[in-house]
């Protein structure tokens, strides 16, 4: 039985949490620590752990293996480099930091370790984008040229940090690194960026942005943000163009009741779809399944086999963190920045 401690208390932790419970025959949260006792046990309450306001403590006890870490950004880099250094695997919320230092930093503690990081870049457990990358892969629409990907919430109302691009980096940190990764893993290196960003506003001019990322292998482009008003349904989505057709997956989830920004989800308005370039449209049916316990259930794997983590990595992290902050050195410039 893997020991889970989960750092942290709001809307992430809470999804992490369901997510480890769904693996209750190999896993189980010991604790849940957070700044404040009451947040940790609220979380704590729904997952049958223990809680405390002392991350060290819960760190250090031998009944945790993993350390699932569910902070603001700016604190990713101290709590990974303590569990590390008390020989834990961990998971880290996306984005893996808030500069490349940070990131750096952490890799090089995993490596120090000899320990596992697996970061929550968790489109890359979502069903649908995996079997997308597998029909890409097998050549289903020829060469990939081009990629279309945007990403719109509602501003968060589970937190106060995540709204201040200071603490967050901006939409183009923690919103938009989900599809920044995507684009890389369909085109290859990124090399440089051009985005723009909509002015003003009371949360400052990058909490709405369109990005251009060109890659090695072609174009992406990429919206995103964090400024629709309540009403509007979280509302993501990618278009992947090749030489031969076109996948796409559109995904939108309805309002949240209970915190976060996704709430109930019509699957079957959710449907990835090849279009041909000759015949007919064709809806892809994939088996449906939570993207974040599968995530916990990859690293619980890797955990059984004594093997590294190999999807996620720290390094792929860093390169996603790289295409957003050169995003934001755009909108600030006005011009093409480097990644």
């Amino acid at each position: 039985m893997t020991g889970v401690a989960i750092l942290g208390s709001g809307f992430m932790a809470r999804t992490h949490a369901a997510a480890w419970a769904a693996h209750a025959d190999r896993a189980a949260v010991r604790v849940v620590a957070s700044r404040t006792q009451a947040g940790a046990a609220a979380v704590a309450e729904g997952c049958g752990a223990e809680a405390t306001d002392d991350l060290a403590a819960a760190i250090a006890r031998d009944d945790v293996q993993v350390v699932d870490i569910c902070l603001p950004t700016s604190l990713h880099r101290p709590w990974a480099e303590a569990a590390f250094a008390a020989g834990k695997d961990v998971l880290c919320e996306k984005p893996i930091a808030l500069d490349p230092a940070d990131a750096e930093a952490i890799i090089a503690a995993r490596d120090a370790s000899g320990r596992r990081l697996l970061v929550g870049l968790v489109l890359r457990f979502w069903p649908e984008y995996e079997e997308l990358h597998a029909l890409a892969a097998q050549g289903a629409i020829g060469a990939v040229r081009s990629v279309a990907a945007l990403r719109l919430s509602p501003p968060p109302d589970w937190n106060t940090w995540m709204i201040d691009p200071a603490q967050s980096g901006g939409a183009a940190v923690d919103l938009m690194v989900h599809d920044f990764d995507q684009v890389s893993m369909l085109l290859g290196e990124p090399l440089r960026v051009h985005a723009g960003a909509v002015p003003g506003g009371p949360y400052g001019a990058s909490q709405h942005v369109v990005a251009t990322v060109t890659c090695e292998r072609g174009t992406g482009v990429v919206e995103g943000g964090l400024l629709l008003p309540p009403s509007y349904p979280f509302t993501s989505g990618i278009r992947v163009l090749g030489d031969a057709g076109i996948l796409e997956y559109p995904f939108s989830a309805g309002a949240s009741e209970d915190g976060g920004n996704i709430g109930g989800v019509d699957q079957s308005a959710n449907a990835l779809t090849r279009h041909p370039a000759a015949g007919h449209a064709a809806r892809v049916d994939v088996a449906s399944g939570d993207p974040w316990a599968r995530q916990c259930a990859y690293l619980l794997d890797r955990i059984a086999v004594d093997a590294p983590v190999d999807r996620a990595t720290g390094e792929e992290a860093l390169r996603a963190l790289r295409i957003a902050l050169a995003a934001n050195r755009s909108i600030a410039s006005g011009a093409v920045e480097a990644v």
